[in-house]
């Protein structure tokens, strides 16, 4: 039996992702954008206070590590605002 991802529990998990300059966890900050669920697949929109930040590649991987622990994700991809396409 699989388990129903909300984006409650996905947000939960968020909230334990702090940013190491500012202190605060990424939902307080306002850095989610959008968190999209497909099943057991969870991709999630941010957008840093700078493209350049010093701390994106280690902010988005506790991203993927603190959502991949919520029961019956099995795939995480977060993207940078900075990184898309115009």
């Amino acid at each position: 039996m699989s388990t129903t991802i909300t984006e409650q529990m996905v947000y939960h998990a968020l909230r334990q992702v702090m940013d190491p300059e500012l202190h605060h966890n990424v939902v307080e900050l306002g850095f989610i954008q959008e968190v999209e669920i497909l099943g057991d697949y969870v991709h999630v929109d941010i957008q840093l206070t700078t493209p350049h930040c010093p701390f994106a590649d280690d902010i988005v991987n506790n991203i993927k590590q603190a959502v991949g622990s919520v029961k019956g994700v099995n795939k995480v991809e977060v993207e940078r605002a900075c990184t898309k396409e115009e």
